[in-house]
């Protein structure tokens, strides 16, 4: 698929929708809400180190966003790194969202006809900045004084398809950040969650057991539990990984009652140390299970990627309406990207992320020529007045 039908997918016309809707656009506001999707998506995904100085300089120099500034007067669309900034601040996220959630849509439309990914990963971010840049946040320490902006995400279908940012402090605990960002995800019965050991609490996995949510996760090795069953075991074909038992078992919780409800461990070990893993599900495997956690890594990579390629650990916003505006707006380009990637047949982050900069630096290219030839009607001398 080519860049600009990517770019279509965000069509203008749901955007007036949306504005209208969240009443983004007033009308003494001369930086809309499109020119701060479209500017800081297209910074993003031209891997660009994105400043507000930077925002102002490629809007002003691009005709198609410089286009979308409201002015009265058809010259003074131009704009400044302070403005952009304050309306960063005033903006109402939820037209970002919105707008993410609407691409996510059209994503999982796009690509219905392919098999689905049963597994939805979900992890935690955490990025922390100098209390002193950042007001708002979340102290979680490490140094004094640290602020910290945490974010909860589902990656389903290799795409961020839930988002959640963590605004209390209790919410420094995957236990509780985690879980309410499952709980609020769409997850399909038929999905298997994949998590790490951030969640621990046995009542959490009783209650996706009786919710009918499957997962599959680790627990320590060390973890105290009532034997109910031996199931029988056999070998996987990888001989990195030796099962050692599968059992069905219940769980203590953190008041030593125990839980009934039947879970699976299976005890396996790599070359390094022995892994335990628990699960609701079991229809699968000892060793398919074991397989599965390792799915779990795609979410790593997802954020290792945008936070080295798409400047997801840079902020040009310090409170947190700012922040979640540009968070947005970082999951649409990552998503964006991912469509190019799947339609192409692609592999690989950052040679793939230079291809699509370089095609989209092509299509603006085109673009601002038409426009000059016809500004100039056939007289070159004209284009010194072209802006």
């Amino acid at each position: 698929m080519e860049v600009t039908k990517i770019f279509d997918l965000i069509d203008d016309q749901k955007l007036e929708e949306l504005g209208k809707i969240h009443k983004i656009d007033k009308v003494n506001h001369k930086i809309s809400g499109k020119f701060i999707l479209k500017s800081f998506v297209s910074c993003i995904l031209k891997g660009y180190p994105i400043s507000l100085r930077l925002i102002e300089k490629v809007g002003n120099n691009n005709i198609k966003l410089s286009g979308l500034l409201k002015a009265k007067k058809g010259n003074n669309k131009k704009t400044d790194h302070s403005s952009i900034g304050k309306r960063l601040s005033k903006l109402d996220a939820d037209y970002f969202r919105d707008i993410y959630q609407d691409l996510v849509d059209k994503y999982n439309k796009l690509f219905s006809q392919t098999e689905a990914d049963k597994f939805h990963r979900f992890d935690s971010t955490i990025i922390s900045l100098s209390g002193q840049l950042l007001k708002d946040g979340l102290n979680l320490g490490g140094k004094p004084g640290d602020r910290h902006i945490k974010l909860s995400l589902g990656l389903k279908n290799s795409i961020p398809s839930s988002v959640r940012f963590c605004t209390e402090a209790s919410e420094s605990s995957e236990d509780v950040a985690l879980v309410r960002a499952i709980n609020e995800a769409k997850v399909e019965k038929d999905s298997i969650m994949l998590f790490d050991r951030g969640i621990t609490k046995a009542d959490t996995f009783q209650e996706f057991t009786q919710e009918e949510k499957n997962f599959i996760t680790r627990v320590n090795v060390d973890r105290k539990y009532v034997l109910i069953k031996e199931n029988a075991i056999s070998q996987p074909e990888d001989d990195k990984i030796k099962i050692i038992s599968d059992q069905v078992i219940n769980l203590y919780n953190k008041d030593k009652r125990r839980i009934k409800c039947d879970l699976r461990l299976i005890k396996a070990k790599n070359q390094q140390e022995e892994l335990w893993f628990l699960t609701n599900v079991f229809y699968l495997s000892a060793d398919s299970v074991c397989m599965a956690y390792k799915k779990r890594w795609e979410i790593e990579v997802f954020f290792k990627f945008i936070k080295q390629n798409l400047s997801f650990k840079h902020f040009i916003s310090h409170n947190t309406n700012g922040m979640s505006v540009y968070l947005y707006c970082v999951l649409i380009a990552a998503i964006l990207f991912t469509i190019f990637k799947i339609t192409n047949k692609l592999t690989g982050f950052k040679l793939v992320l230079l291809e699509f900069s370089l095609l989209l630096d092509k299509d603006i290219a085109k673009d601002t020529a038409k426009d000059i030839v016809v500004f100039c009607r056939g007289n070159p001398d004209l284009i010194q007045y072209y802006k």
